[in-house]
């Protein structure tokens, strides 16, 4: 559980700034830490991102969680381009649900504790 608080805020932190990087109007953030895993539900209320943007966060965040390139360059994100900084969150969560209804972007990004 070395420096998991510090990972579960960077990975918000990115997320923020994403967000607020796309005119954001509205965003709403919940974090649930629970005995095995922490749990991020983010509501970004009519979204600007486009479809296709949507569809790459949902491919980059269902990749499977690398605790290896985790454990060597979480503290990197935010000093690398937009897409690796997307790329390495999807490397440290586990599992993602992101849908598009009625015109709110809705995420739920799950970290298990190991």
């Amino acid at each position: 559980m070395r420096h998991e608080i510090k990972k579960i805020s960077r990975i918000v932190d990115e997320l923020t700034t994403l967000f607020l990087k796309e005119d954001t109007n509205e965003v709403d953030f919940s974090i649930k830490r629970q005995p095995d895993r922490t749990v991020i539900k983010i509501v970004d209320y009519r979204t600007h991102f486009e479809d296709d943007f949507i569809e790459q966060l949902r491919e980059l965040f269902n990749t499977q969680r690398q605790c290896e390139v985790e454990e060597y360059y979480w503290q990197l994100c935010g000093e690398v381009d937009e897409d690796e900084e997307l790329t390495l969150i999807g490397c440290m969560i586990d599992e993602a649900t992101v849908e598009k209804r009625e015109g709110n972007l809705y995420l739920e990004l799950v970290r298990y504790h190991q």
